[in-house]
């Protein structure tokens, strides 16, 4: 084999597809096709990526509400609330709620949205998420 390599290469594709201008008509259609499914499924990975931020970076918006406590509960990881306490919102990040019991003293707390509603009139619908 000579020095030819891609010349020799390109001319027996053109011989197969049926001549200069055939293969470079089947070039221009591969990459636009390629360039099409490869723009498509960017946008959509693009997409996902976008909604997962926005959906993880959502503004807190019980940030630096006071809630009271209306019923004892335990949430299994150290928080012990009880009936009359009170407890400021710190931070959100979807379901974990950083929370700072008023007058404690082993603050800050990360607990559940779910707890903190089964003990006070914490939301854990729209509150928690971005309006």
């Amino acid at each position: 084999m000579g020095n030819l390599g891609g010349y020799q290469m390109m001319t027996t594709l053109a011989k197969k597809v049926g001549g200069p201008v055939a293969l470079a008509v089947v070039t221009a259609v591969s990459g636009w096709a390629i360039g099409r499914g490869a723009e498509a499924g960017g946008k959509d990975i693009f997409k996902a990526a976008k909604a997962a931020a926005k959906k993880r970076n959502a503004p807190c918006s019980t940030k630096g509400q006071v809630f009271d406590v209306v019923s004892d509960g335990e949430d299994g990881k150290g928080l012990v609330l009880r009936a009359g306490d009170q407890y400021r919102v710190m931070e959100c990040d979807g379901e974990a709620i950083l929370i700072e019991v008023l007058g404690g003293t082993n603050n800050p707390y990360f607990t559940s949205s779910q707890f903190l509603a089964s003990v006070s009139g914490f939301s854990t619908g729209e509150k928690t998420k971005a309006k």
